[in-house]
């Protein structure tokens, strides 16, 4: 006997249902609102603008005033560097518990870039408070070390996140770093100090915080 090959029925009916034009817009349109809802995860990967604009500022005050009191303009010896501690923990702790109830979606990239500053911050305060028990500080050592971790910090964020124009205030950053080496005043090295917090820390902190801001979800009024 012969064997007999099955061929496919091509008139057999789909195994799937065809769309209809609504049923395909409405699918469409789900498509969309899950783009959207990546695209605002990618956004709220850099969270936490508002934190870092506020670092921004109180590095700024602190690096100004300890320009002048380098120029004599003010008495020697004020704890300038524990006074800008007790006021930014405090203040960089209340913007974070205060700013997460703007919205609940919180994207791995988000806590990976938390993460990230939370050790930074643990990494300068092990820094300092050793240099300061071994008595070998150095203000343009301990500045070039802040700026190297910030640009490390930032890198980081650009790559975790759609913003790569922080790849740019990495790069400012690291050359700041190199500045201090190369600066012999102390006053012009608090001086770039301070303007490079500024440029590199308190703008990218409120241009993330404005983005963070239009991402957040609508509130719906009934």
């Amino acid at each position: 006997m012969s064997e007999k090959r099955h061929m496919p029925d091509y008139k057999s009916p789909p195994l799937l249902p065809r769309l209809d034009p609504e049923e395909a817009g409405y699918l469409g349109e789900e498509l969309e609102s899950l783009r959207a809802l990546v695209s605002r995860g990618d956004a709220l990967a850099t969270a936490g603008g508002s934190v870092m604009a506020w670092w921004g500022v109180v590095l700024a005050v602190t690096h100004i005033l300890k320009a002048l009191m380098a120029a004599d303009w003010l008495p020697a010896g004020l704890p300038i560097g524990w006074g800008a501690a007790i006021i930014g923990v405090p203040g960089a702790l209340l913007i974070s518990h205060f700013g997460r109830g703007g919205y609940s979606f919180r994207s791995w990239r988000n806590q990976a870039i938390s993460t990230t500053w939370v050790f930074a911050g643990i990494g300068i305060f092990v820094f300092l408070l050793g240099s300061q028990w071994t008595r070998v500080s150095e203000p343009h050592i301990t500045m070039a070390f802040l700026a190297i971790v910030f640009s490390l910090v930032l890198a980081v964020m650009a790559t975790s996140s759609s913003q790569s124009w922080l790849l740019g205030m990495a790069g400012g950053w690291m050359l700041t770093a190199g500045a201090m080496f190369v600066l012999d005043s102390p006053i012009d090295r608090y001086i770039v100090m301070a303007a490079a917090t500024v440029c590199f820390m308190t703008a990218p902190g409120l241009v993330l915080l404005r983005a963070e801001r239009r991402a957040q979800p609508k509130m719906r009024t009934t």
